[in-house]
């Protein structure tokens, strides 16, 4: 399924926090089944930490269409005002209409040749905002797949924790018959991150209920699978954004 694209800027407040203690890293070796050294323990951390920096930013995007809507309206607002200008109203004699328009271009210092000043201003307005409104959209619609798009950062997580246990000759791999497979206990790499979502705020975990089961593990294993099949360039940890 297809997500809607969401803007590359977003405004966030504070950083999330946190925070691995020693039984929370007993619990990930008895889950992962392998023992987790300091070194080790220090890249995932690194890893984890540069998650929770960019998925406050990811979560508070908004939709690509929110901006179009109001460069939209901005466009339509400005042709209203040319047409405002241009026009004289009824219930109004052309008489009045021309004294207004000669006294506002006085005071406003427009030339009053030809056209009135305010009308020529209308134009110029009108056409320029227009334009600019045709390009603005235009660069939109090129960048619509640099920006962020929900779940990316905890794909590119789950991806970087999965290179830094490789290296390590440590298990990675995740059954791709979880759906098939009977059994509650998921494979290694897929319990490893089960627990360390345990150490995030709730609203950052992916498949993570309260209680695991055999419905939960494929649920996991699957975005995790999800996640390692995605190849998309992403962005740099954010610095003093904050």
């Amino acid at each position: 399924m297809r997500t809607k694209p969401n803007l590359s800027f977003a405004a966030v407040r504070g950083r999330p926090q946190l925070k691995i203690s020693k039984n929370d890293w007993q619990k990930m070796e008895t889950a992962y089944g392998h023992p987790i050294a300091t070194p080790l323990r220090r890249r995932i951390l690194i890893a984890t930490r540069e998650y929770l920096d960019w998925v406050e930013f990811e979560q508070k995007a908004d939709p690509t269409a929110n901006c179009e809507q109001r460069i939209g309206s901005i466009k339509k607002a400005v042709g209203i005002f040319r047409r405002a200008i241009l026009a004289c109203p009824a219930g109004f004699s052309p008489q009045a209409n021309f004294i207004a328009m000669r006294l506002i271009s006085t005071h406003m210092g427009l030339p009053f040749k030809g056209r009135h000043g305010l009308q020529n201003l209308a134009l110029k307005l009108d056409r320029d905002v227009s334009k600019s409104c045709e390009r603005a959209l235009a660069e939109l619609k090129s960048q619509k797949d640099s920006g962020f798009r929900r779940g990316e950062m905890w794909e590119l997580w789950v991806r970087k924790l999965t290179a830094i246990l490789s290296k390590n000759e440590l298990p990675t791999q995740v059954r791709k018959d979880a759906d098939k497979a009977k059994a509650v206990k998921p494979s290694p790499f897929v319990s490893i991150i089960r627990e360390l979502q345990a150490c995030l705020p709730a609203k950052y975990r992916k498949s993570h209920p309260l209680r695991p089961d055999f419905e939960a593990n494929i649920a996991l294993s699957t975005a995790i699978i999800r996640a390692r099949s995605r190849r998309r360039v992403t962005k740099s940890p954010p610095v003093g954004t904050k």
